[in-house]
């Protein structure tokens, strides 16, 4: 499934955004103006459902009782804003607790209608709560560059893969990785919650006994849906259209792999 992530790069610690963003509950409070069944229904046109949990069903470690807690709801997204010095003033604009407005970007992949369709819908549904917010087509290769070269992007929808084994994503999670979104390529942790995830992740790769490691790698999926980093979208639904004109005897489909089909055969 994509994700929505949010610049927290010390390097544009000169912007107000940057402040925002390294606020835990206003990533919160974004998280909460995701409104997935609208996206479900005009971008997906219902082939899809909400991704609330962070690692897949596929993964040994999944846990169906760890889902994200900051779910659809303006009022939910209005107080978590609130309790951290954010307003709402009678123009209908919010403001931080400096009077600086709420404006920020979301930047796509220009190639990605989907992806552009989704921040669509986050910037109408973010004007609701009285926020600003930019739909920047990218270039994937100028995406690609301010990733992981410039880090002068704001916000952004981008897809990285499941975590179909926990241990993946080992340039992604912890917090020296170089695809740390949201802060690659850390001399050490920047947060007490950064250093947790880097311990959770290095100790439970490690530990061979199932059982032992499950505690762990549930901590760990909790933290991440706890501090919202980034934001998981929608996960598609997938078909397949089989006629009984064909031998299938070679086709093979699981959670884990997908389809297999190097040969079929007319019967």
């Amino acid at each position: 499934a994509s994700l929505w992530s949010f610049n927290q790069n010390p390097k544009n610690s000169d912007k107000a955004f940057y402040q925002w963003f390294c606020i835990k509950e206003f990533r919160q409070a974004l998280s909460c103006l995701l409104n997935r069944e609208r996206i479900i229904k005009q971008v997906y046109r219902g082939l899809g459902e909400e991704k609330l949990d962070f690692f897949p069903e596929a993964n040994a470690f999944y846990n169906p009782d760890i889902v994200l807690r900051y779910q659809f709801s303006q009022e939910h997204a209005a107080e978590l804003l609130q309790s951290v010095g954010f307003a709402k003033k009678s123009d209908g604009v919010l403001y931080d607790a400096h009077g600086t407005a709420v404006e920020f970007d979301v930047s796509v992949p220009s190639a990605n209608t989907m992806a552009n369709d989704i921040a669509q819908i986050i910037a109408d549904e973010c004007r609701k709560a009285g926020m600003k917010v930019n739909v920047r087509q990218v270039d994937f290769q100028k995406l690609v560059e301010q990733l992981t070269v410039t880090y002068d992007w704001q916000t952004l929808i981008i897809g990285l893969g499941s975590n179909l084994f926990p241990s993946q994503g080992s340039n992604v999670w912890p917090s020296n990785g170089n695809l740390h979104l949201w802060y690659p390529l850390q001399e050490s942790p920047a947060t007490e919650w950064e250093a947790r995830i880097d311990w959770l992740y290095n100790k439970a790769k490690q530990i061979p006994d199932k059982a032992q490691a499950k505690v762990l790698w549930d901590e760990y999926q909790s933290i991440l849906l706890e501090q919202c980093p980034v934001v998981y979208l929608i996960r598609a639904r997938s078909f397949f259209s089989i006629r009984n004109r064909w031998n299938l005897d070679n086709f093979y489909f699981d959670n884990r792999s997908g389809a297999k089909t190097d040969y079929v055969y007319l019967q």
